[in-house]
């Protein structure tokens, strides 16, 4: 069954968000903040909105762990990974779209 472009548009949106918390936590603990709390707890509401299986909230999950648990050198390599695998959904998710409308438009 396909997913309806609302959905879609919808989870982009969310994964665009992912993307832009989780470049604040890299901001972060590239300069020496260790505990970058806010984008990390925005990032832990943001995964409730999302279904356990969906690979963004998998990725934010595995980020916030890393930021939480590990070094900020670590942690920052580990938030840095999942920012760009995101970025990647997004991009899929983008063509996705932009096919949907374009075969709406013939």
């Amino acid at each position: 069954m396909p997913v309806p472009l609302e959905q879609m548009v919808e989870e982009l949106r969310k994964a665009e968000q992912a993307r832009d918390l989780l470049s604040e936590v890299e901001r972060r603990l590239a300069g020496g903040d260790s505990e970058p709390e806010g984008p990390l707890r925005q990032l832990e509401q943001l995964t409730q909105s999302l279904s356990a299986p969906d690979p963004i909230r998998q990725l934010i999950e595995s980020a916030v762990g890393a930021a939480r648990t590990r070094s900020s050198i670590k942690a920052g390599s580990d938030v840095s990974r999942s920012r760009s695998s995101i970025e990647g959904e997004i991009s899929t998710l983008q063509g996705a779209i932009q096919g949907i409308q374009a075969r709406a438009d013939t």
